[in-house]
């Protein structure tokens, strides 16, 4: 029931069993928000992300697609809507996620999760003229 994420503050992880990003269905990434010993992550200002905020995905062979900032929420962990996060139909969405809300010290982990929800800012339905 949990995704790993990558063992630093630097790379962010894909959900390698779900869609790649742009393609149909939730595309997951995810990354730390910050890590003891390693200070704030990549994800560290996932939460200041707003509407019509632009993402820039950059993928292996070098292409690069942006998505747009539709929707942000704050969960709590245990009320994630996994369905939705990890739906493998419906229009293109990227999905990313880090962890936020009130940090437990004792429990050394948040009590929340940021999620960010982004559609890809050109149709890709569309044919593309160039």
């Amino acid at each position: 029931g949990q995704m790993d994420v990558a063992p630093n503050v630097k790379d962010v992880a894909w959900y390698r069993f779900g869609p790649s990003p742009g393609q149909a269905g939730s595309a997951v990434l995810a990354a730390h928000v910050d890590l003891k010993g390693q200070g704030p992550g990549v994800f560290f200002r996932l939460g200041d992300l707003e509407a019509g905020d632009l993402i820039e995905v950059l993928y292996d062979d070098g292409s690069e697609l942006a998505f747009e900032v539709q929707a942000r929420a704050l969960y709590l962990k245990e009320e994630l809507p996994l369905d939705a996060i990890f739906s493998k139909e419906g229009p293109p969405v990227l999905t990313l996620i880090t962890c936020g809300g009130g940090f437990d010290s004792g429990a050394a982990r948040y009590d929340s999760n940021v999620v960010v929800y982004a559609a890809p800012a050109v149709d890709l339905s569309a044919p593309l003229i160039g």
